[in-house]
């Protein structure tokens, strides 16, 4: 076997079959030859520079690697801090800096999506009684539509109500929707008002991710928060773009999809973020899976995420990348530009008699210092999707990637 599909599969968790069949289908499908040794190359030269950097080496710990790499971001973090002149995350006027930025690097981005009154009659034909009954309207619901902002209501519902109900109840009538309910209008990002502190403390629980967005409703909204932890600016800053990102990517999915027949069907099947349990056809042809969320969150161990497949979520992760790289440029001072470049770089190293595979990836390293993991639940699932990506782009080029992955989501797989 081959050196470089060893080591591409052990970075993507996968078998050496899996990715020696893959390198022979995908050879011929594109004509292009040595992909694998160059993308196992191009790991080898970032790794051993990064390494470099934190006056490591490739023999050295695995939780020395780890503990080098969570430091950096906390560095980054704490810059970040005084740049957006230490956001609060209690209120709107202290994370109005960190917004704005986004908002800059990212310009105005507009879509396709509900339109306000109609998400209005979504709450009169299911009423989320425990909106209601936090706001203090008892059973008025017409008050309540009449005094509070519907983007603010809307974005509540990933709070408070149950996730049950919001999917046997509330949801039912999306399918009643027709594309004269969407209008085009600016992405909207917001911070929930002070009144959703405690509202928010008291169903998010001591939860550190307290942002979310609205695919329908084009919005991206912040939950505010009293405490603040180590890696929360690095975290808010890249969710925040990468929500832009997958909101505005599903704004043209909803769009095309509303010039058909099965409109509805289509955007309630990408609403539900899932992947496929049917196998994978094989007719001799090369099959890609599409993963549209982080199944590892999940269950790591997940059979799907060995097989060939590409990710949306992770596109829009580098999208965001880019747009924090530009950003780096202009501000070397925040150290970003440490992380340039390694979104898909990682490396096994030695621990207790074994080895480990670490990620080199600025958010997986920036998720596990603020979540507080530790080395033994560190985060690997950003860098492992981004190299699934990078794999087939390296083969079919990013804008035919893209172009599969809008073409093909509601089957679940590419064939080519």
């Amino acid at each position: 076997m081959k050196p470089e599909i060893s080591k591409l599969a052990k970075l993507l968790r996968t078998s050496d079959e899996v990715v020696l069949e893959l390198e022979k289908k995908m050879e011929q499908i594109s004509g292009k030859k040595g992909v694998i040794k160059k993308i196992v190359q191009e790991n080898e030269k970032v790794v051993k520079r990064t390494l470099d950097q934190l006056k490591l080496k490739d023999d050295s710990l695995a939780e020395l690697v780890f503990a080098g790499l969570t430091n950096k971001v906390n560095e980054v973090d704490q810059v970040l801090l005084d740049k957006f002149y230490k956001p609060e995350l209690s209120t709107e006027k202290g994370c109005r800096s960190l917004i704005n930025t986004t908002k800059e690097l990212t310009g105005n981005l507009s879509g396709f999506f509900l339109k306000p009154e109609k998400a209005k009659d979504l709450f009169r034909l299911n009423p989320p009684k425990q909106i209601i009954a936090s706001l203090g309207y008892g059973t008025d619901l017409e008050k309540m539509l009449a005094q509070e902002d519907i983007f603010e209501l809307f974005a509540a519902l990933r709070v408070v109500e149950d996730s049950r109900w919001m999917n046997d109840v509330f949801f039912k009538p999306y399918q009643d929707l027709t594309k004269d309910d969407f209008e085009k209008r600016d992405i909207k990002v917001m911070v929930l008002p002070e009144k959703w502190l405690d509202i928010g403390q008291k169903f998010l629980g001591k939860k550190l991710h307290h942002m979310s967005h609205l695919k329908e409703m084009g919005l991206v909204f912040i939950i505010p928060v009293v405490e603040q932890h180590p890696g929360e600016i690095v975290y808010l800053f890249f969710m925040i773009l990468h929500y832009l990102y997958e909101v505005d990517w599903h704004s043209h999915l909803f769009e095309s999809y509303s010039q058909k027949s099965d409109f509805v069907e289509k955007m309630i099947g990408a609403l539900k973020v899932e992947t496929s349990g049917l196998p994978l056809p094989d007719h001799g042809k090369m099959s890609w899976r599409i993963i549209p969320s982080y199944l590892a969150k999940k269950d790591k161990h997940d059979p799907r995420l060995a097989e060939p497949h590409i990710n949306p979520e992770a596109w829009h992760y580098a999208r965001a990348a880019e747009t924090i790289w530009k950003f780096a440029d202009r501000f070397p001072e925040t150290g970003l530009n440490f992380w340039k470049g390694l979104e898909v770089a990682g490396d096994c190293f030695p621990t207790n008699g074994s080895e480990n595979l670490i990620s080199f990836d600025l958010f997986d390293n920036g998720i596990s210092l603020l979540q507080k993991t530790g080395f033994e639940s560190k985060y690997l699932y950003h860098q492992q999707e981004a190299l699934w990506n990078k794999v087939f782009s390296e083969y079919m080029g990013e804008e035919a990637m893209n172009k599969l992955m809008m073409d093909n989501l509601d089957k679940g797989f590419v064939v080519l």
